[in-house]
């Protein structure tokens, strides 16, 4: 992943946060509108002791798999393909023209 695609996959789950999204559909988490990150720390807190490149690690991967799982998906319904052009992954049909 690129910086750049780094960046940009941030700043729309930061844009889901302030919208109250974090959780999926269907989540089984207890506070499916509440805020996933902090129960996430709690809860690795709860346990030991984490520097802050540790907790980093623990809650990135888990934006790293949700990001991975999402982009199969979309690619599967034809919504989203990689683009060597766009330099990246881009909508399905957007040209840029």
């Amino acid at each position: 992943m690129s910086q750049s695609e780094f960046v940009r996959t941030m700043v729309q789950a930061g844009r889901r946060g302030f919208e109250g999204d974090l959780e999926e559909p269907g989540s089984p988490d207890e506070d499916p509108r509440g805020n996933a990150l902090e129960t996430r720390l709690l809860e690795l807190l709860s346990t030991d002791t984490y520097t802050w490149d540790e907790l980093l690690e623990a809650v990135s991967d888990d934006i790293e798999s949700r990001l991975d799982d999402t982009l199969e998906e979309l690619q599967a319904e034809n919504r989203v393909r990689y683009s060597g052009r766009h330099g990246g992954y881009t909508i399905v049909g957007d040209d840029g023209e």
